[in-house]
């Protein structure tokens, strides 16, 4: 069937006709009725949230005349009972972090919800909750991690569609680009093969050369994604040496029924849309998202067929239900990925093309609950199946007989991953002494032509805990461990120290040592690949990964009613052990894993954000990351090679039209490399040239916030290719210069919602 519909031909143009006709009525019903008890009391019930309309977790809610109170949930909500001959009064909301405010209110009924009261923060960030290494959503200055937080709000104002869109201007990230193998990330230092990404705590699997191709992951249904740069290994053990990514998709929280509706163009030829529907159910909550994207590719040699960026299409859809219990939440997700990448060829002899597809399809299923069985045990477990599938089919064009013969698909990659995570967290004397324990089971299944007899097998089991203890109010630290039996190597047992040190009122430091490890993957170690382009071999006598880390960040942050400031400085240094590279092996055109004897990298960044009355906001910073390795005794460098980023941003919102302007600037400094030298065989250092990256985009909302149109540039530089000196090339390139855009481009991003 697949074959039948590639034979069809048609000027039909299905990316800008999904596009052009992606408009659509939502029409719902739903009630809500509220049942009245008489008793002897009434009870005033209410939502906290922040400026951007987000919850402000466990604020404090008082009757000021008796003092009475309580403490909102994790979801901003309240419910607070008062005697039945209570007429009015003020309530006093307080949060730290936050504005105090006094709210007055009458009694209505015995049930009075006085509905949403927003706080005003100090200063950015301190109202973020993040999940992220946690057992229960924290706020972020309340984590012992340094988390770095993107929120939904950023995501749309910026246009990304992709998780590699997304991290273009973020520091101390690197983001560069396969044209086959996709979208590649480098923190740190360290390259992606060392960068743990997940969603909802589920590791992303399917990685290519190393890396997961970050243009796959779709943000269209994501709440915020939470970055921890340096070791997350005590709790999610292999691939989290440089940083852990977690994606944290929507949750439908407060309304009965939600509906949602986005429609993108790109003047580069790239259109997408998405609808998503969640409605509840008493204590049920059912939901489902879908979407398309069509790219038509860009060519920048406008006389030759092939085409410098692939065209490509993909489909994807979500479905989600949770059950609510009284102090415990399960969460069941499924989703499905698939996309088509067309590599076109030139003309030969002519009359001839012999082009490529490459397809992708993802299947990941979860299940998860998370609650508490008391005020101070808590739980969070996660069980997964995972399966990733890659094939290429080749097939040859006669262009004087239009006679088309497609080869049959060829399976490249075929990869199951199986994961339970249980963690269990004990308050035993609340904000003071606590105990994380855990296990994680990973087992990881990958066949194929490609791999050595056609299956390989790795299984990774482990425990570990997280002893988190307070010596005076204003400094923590938290030890931990993990102990690991991995079926392929020998696991050493992996450690940490974080610390938190509240300096001052406006002072805080956060600081970690910690001690990573990491298998070969399947791939590295039973990889076999070879065809008129390829050499590429897996080596079953590689030695694992193990790593040294040390990381140390200080923040002064400093606000009032009209005015924030926050200063942050962040230092770092990893030193890796056995290293896994792909290197070209001597005096021939084959490529072989192989251990790097040793791997370093500092640095370190400067960033200074600041806020004024919630309408402008401006950030700026540099970083610095220095890399230093060696392949052989032989071949050591005396130095490291260093690399300057500058990143800067800007959001201002105009006060009566409420119109926002954003804007994005990187400078992405030189950054060395290594190479084999086709004369003498020997590996060299060259160097990639430094390049700018500038995204903007105005906004603004109709209908009752319901309706919000974006108007964006990306890449206003025009960045296309940076070139590279040395005469290297890679595996899967025989180009010296590295792709980073298809250059210039605007779109239009328009984004609907209802709900009740």
């Amino acid at each position: 069937m697949e074959q039948m519909k590639l034979h069809m031909k048609s000027t039909f143009n299905p990316g800008r006709y999904f596009y052009y006709t992606f408009l659509f009525v939502i029409i719902f019903l739903a009630g809500n009725v509220s049942v009245y008890a008489q008793n002897n009391k009434v009870s005033i019930s209410g939502k906290v949230i922040n400026a951007n309309r987000r919850a402000v977790s466990f604020a404090s809610v008082v009757y000021k005349e008796s003092g009475k109170g309580v403490a909102a949930n994790a979801d901003g909500y309240f419910n607070l009972e008062l005697p039945a001959n209570v007429r009015n009064g003020i309530l006093q909301f307080s949060s730290v972090g936050f504005h105090s405010k006094e709210v007055s209110f009458t009694v209505s009924d015995i049930k009075t919800d006085i509905g949403e009261i927003q706080l005003i923060a100090f200063y950015s960030e301190l109202d973020e909750v993040v999940v992220t290494g946690e057992v229960k959503p924290t706020p972020v200055d309340s984590s012992i991690y340094k988390v770095k937080l993107i929120t939904s709000e950023k995501i749309q104002q910026s246009g990304a569609l992709n998780l590699n869109e997304l991290l273009m201007t973020e520091a101390n990230i690197r983001m560069s680009t396969d044209l086959v193998l996709g979208a590649q990330i480098e923190m740190m230092g360290l390259g992606g093969q060392n960068v743990k990404i997940m969603i909802d705590g589920v590791p992303v699997i399917g990685r290519l050369d190393g890396n997961i191709d970050l243009s796959q992951v779709n943000l269209d249904n994501i709440e915020q994604v939470e970055v921890i740069e340096g070791p997350m290994s005590v709790v999610y053990g292999n691939n989290a040496l440089a940083g852990t990514i977690n994606l944290i998709t929507k949750q439908n929280k407060h309304h009965t029924l939600e509906a949602n509706a986005k429609a993108y163009a790109e003047s580069v030829g790239r259109y997408s849309g998405n609808i998503g529907l969640s409605q509840k159910l008493g204590k049920h909550n059912l939901s489902a998202d879908g979407g398309y994207e069509y790219f038509s590719g860009v060519d920048f040699n406008k006389t030759n067929r092939s085409m410098d960026w692939k065209p490509k299409k993909l489909y994807r859809f979500n479905l989600g239900h949770i059950l609510n219990g009284a102090n415990w939440q399960l969460n069941t997700r499924f989703g499905f990925y698939n996309d088509r990448l067309h590599y076109k060829s030139d003309i030969v002899e002519g009359y001839k093309t012999f082009d490529t597809y490459y397809f992708t399809r993802r299947y990941d299923a979860s299940l998860g609950l998370s609650g508490n069985w008391n005020e101070k045990n808590h739980f969070n477990v996660v069980v997964s199946y995972n399966d990733y599938d890659r094939r290429e089919q080749e097939f040859f064009k006669d262009l004087t007989t239009l006679e088309e013969i497609f080869q049959e698909k060829e399976k490249t990659q075929d990869v199951n991953q199986k994961m339970l995570r249980v963690i269990h967290g004990v308050d035993f004397i609340p904000r003071k002494l606590s105990l994380q324990s855990g296990i994680d089971f990973n087992i990881e299944q990958m066949q194929g032509p490609r791999i050595d007899d056609g299956e390989q097998n790795i299984g990774d089991y482990a425990a570990f805990l997280n002893l988190r203890y307070s010596f005076v109010p204003a400094f923590e630290i938290q030890p931990g461990l993990r102990y690991s039996y991995n079926t392929e190597y020998d696991s050493p047992l992996v450690y940490s120290l974080n610390a938190k040190w509240n300096i001052a009122k406006k002072l805080l430091w956060r600081g970690s040592v910690s001690k990573g490890f990491r298998a070969p993957s399947i791939k590295e170690l039973y990889y076999i690949f070879v065809d008129s382009n390829h050499e590429i071999y897996g080596n079953s006598n590689l030695e694992a990964e193990s790593s040294h880390n040390f990381n140390s960040t200080i923040e002064f942050t400093s606000g009032s009613e009209t005015v924030a400031w926050k200063i942050s400085s962040s230092q770092f240094f990893n030193d890796i052990d056995n290293q896994i590279t792909l290197i070209q092996q001597e005096n021939t055109t084959a490529y072989s894993y192989v251990n790097i004897e040793s791997s370093k990298s500092t640095g370190g960044d400067l960033s200074i954000d600041y806020g004024y009355k919630g309408w402008l906001n401006l950030r700026a910073g540099y970083g610095l990351t220095g890399r230093l390795k060696s392949y052989a005794e032989a071949n050591v460098p005396d130095k490291y090679t260093f690399t300057h980023d500058y990143f800067a941003g800007v959001k201002f919102t105009e006060p009566s039209t409420k119109i926002k302007l954003t804007a994005d600037y990187k400078y992405n400094g030189k950054l060395p490399y290594f190479y084999t030298d086709s004369e003498d065989n020997q590996i060299k250092e060259g160097s990639q040239e430094a390049y700018h990256i500038l995204d903007a985009s105005v906004s603004r909302t109709f209908l009752k916030n319901q309706l919000q149109l974006i108007l964006g540039a990306k890449n206003l530089f025009d960045v296309t290719t940076v070139n590279r000196t040395g005469a290297g090339g890679g595996a899967h390139s025989g180009s010296s210069g590295t792709p980073v855009s298809y250059g210039r481009s605007f779109f239009i991003n328009l984004n609907y919602k209802l709900y009740k």
